[in-house]
């Protein structure tokens, strides 16, 4: 990575863009991002939560990443960029300011080369579940041919070809208060709900992949009141449609069924975001990529959700985990690998080629 990125890499990490900050206040910090793109010739405007950049006509050849992190105001000063051979620290190294100075290399080599018809979105609330972005994305998706996300990849150098979608499921149990000595009297409703999270929990390995954690649980007011009411909450992950819908079936026959009489339940599954999948045509695109470079790259599923995810869910081709590797993420260990940057490059470069020669 020469100076010219590590300055902009630098710039981009000591820029706090944590999840305590209003969207128009990160993009406010990061109009020195839209300029580049400006620069190279990219016509900009700004939507609620998010950069966007365009270049010639649909269908579209979208880049797309985040420029915020979960760390609070103050974490660029407490903890500036720092580079040590071939490992740089700060908030948000890999996750993923290095995945947007990736980006930012790819888009200008692809300009330098004649490429037309790209779009570029960078957004500034993935962190946040990407509710304000979301719209903007899905727009642009029907507008797109192939959509390459620069999400950090792994430490040894891997790719993210897939993705689990998240859901959250929310539970209120009901009961009727009562002096806690006397049993009779209420009807407890964290008790109800202890048995229906055992039940929910031991869903686990029996629907694909599907994966549900309760995360948060709370209820009681004080410790000689029976409860009558504990709220739950779980994260749920999955990697098809299918099996979200076989979790709601059985999820469905716990409400129903009480242990403790006289409470009821009601719930609330929200998809967040849609499973990645990996496309056939992205991996041919791959494969063509492979033979050109004569390197091959690990082609990883990531548990973790992200925006790429809004592109497949509407049949778009989607390559994700092009970041800079790094590890640790989220976390003050997080780090990233400079060494990874060039090959990152070159192989985003040769799936657009391939894309672009599709389109024409």
């Amino acid at each position: 990575m020469d100076k010219k990125w590590l300055e902009i890499f630098e710039r981009l990490v000591n820029t706090d863009t944590g999840f305590d900050l209003d969207s128009s206040t990160k993009l406010e910090r990061t109009q020195f991002v839209a300029a580049f793109l400006k620069d190279l010739g990219f016509q900009l405007h700004e939507e609620r939560a998010a950069h966007v950049a365009l270049k010639g006509e649909a269908p579209y050849l979208t880049l797309i990443g985040h420029l915020d992190t979960v760390f609070k105001e103050g974490e660029a000063t407490r903890r500036p960029f720092k580079l040590e051979d071939n490992v740089v620290k700060g908030p948000g190294v890999a996750d993923m300011k290095g995945g947007v100075v990736v980006l930012l290399a790819v888009v200008e080599e692809a300009t330098r080369k004649g490429l037309d018809g790209l779009c570029v979105i960078l957004n500034v609330d993935e962190e946040l579940g990407s509710k304000e972005s979301r719209e903007t994305f899905e727009r642009y998706a029907k507008q797109s041919l192939c959509c390459l996300s620069f999400e950090p990849g792994g430490v040894h150098g891997g790719i993210v070809v897939s993705r689990k979608g998240i859901a959250s499921l929310d539970i209120q149990v009901k009961g009727i208060k009562g002096h806690a000595s006397r049993l009779q009297e209420g009807a407890n409703a964290v008790v109800e709900a202890s048995h229906k999270v055992c039940q929910i929990y031991a869903l686990n390995g029996q629907i694909g992949s599907l994966s549900v954690n309760p995360t948060i649980i709370s209820g009681g007011e004080k410790s000689n009141i029976t409860p009558d009411l504990c709220k739950v909450h779980c994260d749920v992950r999955f990697s098809n449609a299918e099996e979200l819908e076989e979790f709601k079936r059985k999820l469905e026959e716990i409400v129903r069924s009480n242990h403790i009489e006289r409470t009821s339940c009601e719930y609330s599954l929200n998809e967040r975001r849609p499973a990645m999948i990996f496309m056939e045509e992205m991996r041919q695109a791959l494969e063509e990529a492979f033979q050109k470079l004569q390197k091959r790259f690990e082609l990883e599923h990531s548990s973790g959700g992200a925006d790429g995810a809004f592109f497949t869910a509407l049949g778009v081709s989607t390559l994700d985990g092009l970041g800079l590797s790094g590890g640790r993420f989220h976390s003050e260990e997080e780090f990233a690998l400079v060494d990874s940057f060039e090959g990152r490059v070159k192989l985003s470069l040769e799936v657009l080629d391939h894309f672009d020669k599709k389109r024409r």
